[in-house]
């Protein structure tokens, strides 16, 4: 007689594993198949190849973060895989981020070369023009791209490093997403999203990032379809899929669509990095991903006083943390 539960059992939790394999085994084949034939395409612009690539990595990685929705865990396992994907994270990013530390303090060496040997055969009051600088921009571009080639990354680390960030995102989001008591929290989530996000790209922490080696802990990278670019580009965040996590597990748990909401979330990365394409300028996701999902379940969301409050709250200590963040980076 306990035989017969056991074996139902075994078999729910093998079905609960499939969506997440299959979104592994996706995600992990798209990669590969953008590596080896993406540069044998036909030549895109690179306008087209950007966005191209951007979304096959936005779709399997969707397929992934929903693959670990279907598994059905306990918060607190959710939490746990997200903080031990975090350690994982740091120590698979961490070869990556010394080697592009280092690939630029070698390429900033000619630079520095270029101004010592101008500052010592001019005038010591002369400033030094912008050709000079060019010079050094130049160089420095030239020298790294060279080591870069000199000195390739590892693929195979790349891609362990994306399912890695995917963990986070799914296991921090997910949790989230079902500790959401009431139906009523998610405007105040979307529009604190918002605002942080924006904040974030225009001026904030994400500028900071996408300048500094540390991108390669935060950014997900995929390989470019089309053209003959052979370099596998940084593109997506990790926060945008766990807000990603957030909202799509809250549709699943108050009943407001799965289907629709997903094709909403999907719409929010379409739209946000066909404007950045567009735009030729970085924008951020979740402002789109926090007003599809809200215009799109707005007749079953409601807010509440205590909501509105902490909203404003929240936008205070945002517009003083700008303030300070501005003042400190103008020193």
């Amino acid at each position: 007689m306990d035989a017969i539960p056991s074996i139902s059992n075994s078999s729910q939790v093998s079905s609960d594993f499939w969506p997440l394999l299959k979104g592994l085994l996706a995600f992990s084949f798209g990669y590969y198949f953008f590596l080896i034939f993406g540069a044998k395409l036909p030549i895109f612009s690179k306008e087209a190849s950007i966005f191209l690539t951007a979304l096959a990595l936005v779709s399997f990685a969707i397929a992934c973060v929903i693959g670990f929705s279907r598994l059905r865990l306990p918060r607190t396992v959710y939490l746990t895989l997200g903080f031990f994907a975090v350690f994982l994270v740091l120590k698979t990013a961490s070869p990556l981020v010394n080697r592009s530390a280092a690939i630029n303090k070698v390429g900033s060496i000619s630079g520095a070369v270029i101004f010592f040997t101008t500052a010592s055969s001019q005038n010591p009051g002369l400033n030094l023009s912008n050709c000079i600088i060019d010079t050094r921009n130049q160089n420095f571009l030239k020298l790294t791209d060279s080591l870069e080639k000199e000195f390739p990354e590892a693929p195979s680390v790349i891609l362990l490093l994306c399912l890695l960030q995917l963990c986070v995102a799914s296991g921090i989001g997910l949790w989230i997403g079902n500790g959401i008591d009431e139906v009523s929290h998610l405007i105040p989530v979307a529009f604190i999203a918002t605002l942080a996000d924006s904040w974030s790209v225009a001026g904030g922490a994400t500028a900071i990032i996408i300048k500094s080696e540390q991108i390669h802990y935060f950014l997900l990278r995929f390989p470019s379809l089309g053209g003959q670019q052979s370099e596998i580009p940084f593109l997506i965040g990790l926060t945008d899929f766990l807000f990603f996590g957030i909202f799509y597990q809250a549709a699943f748990r108050f009943n407001l669509g799965v289907g629709k909401n997903i094709i909403l979330l999907f719409s929010s990365f379409v739209c946000a990095v066909g404007s950045a394409v567009i735009l030729k300028a970085g924008l951020p996701v979740l402002p789109f991903m926090a007003v599809l999902f809200v215009a799109g379940n707005y007749s079953n969301l409601s807010i509440k006083k205590e909501d509105k409050k902490i909203m404003a709250a929240f936008f205070v200590v945002m517009v003083i943390g700008a303030l300070l963040f501005s003042r400190f980076m103008s020193r």
